[in-house]
């Protein structure tokens, strides 16, 4: 079974550099794009997609180039892990670990340790 390739609203909001809640309102503004609607997924066709890029292009003579629509979407990498907030203690709380152990570092070595031997 041949199909005609589509975009996702997000990819088509990608290509395109908006949101894809305003792909959403032009649906139901009846513009934008056609589309095809199956149950909750939507596509666009990459043809219509041309055809209405062609249609709406401003500042750009007929025959240039539109932007290849098989170009390799951008690779967003996940921020670096932060480190760890310290813990928060009460100033009672502070207080009591200090004078028990000498400081608050010496208190959470001698605690983490504690949680590690009950844990193994």
């Amino acid at each position: 079974m041949l199909t005609e390739p589509a975009f996702t609203e997000t990819e088509l909001a990608l290509r395109w550099n908006i949101s894809p809640k305003t792909l959403q309102r032009w649906r139901c503004e009846g513009v934008g794009p056609p589309y095809i609607k199956l149950s909750k997924a939507v596509r666009y066709p990459v043809d219509d997609i041309v055809a209405y890029e062609q249609a709406n292009r401003l500042g750009m003579p007929n025959d240039a180039a539109l932007p290849p629509l098989t170009a390799a979407l951008p690779i967003v990498q996940p921020p670096p892990p932060s480190a760890p907030e310290p813990k928060r203690y009460y100033l009672n709380e502070a207080f009591a670990l200090i004078a028990q152990y000498g400081s608050l570092a010496a208190a959470e070595a001698a605690l983490t340790e504690a949680h590690d031997e009950t844990q193994g």
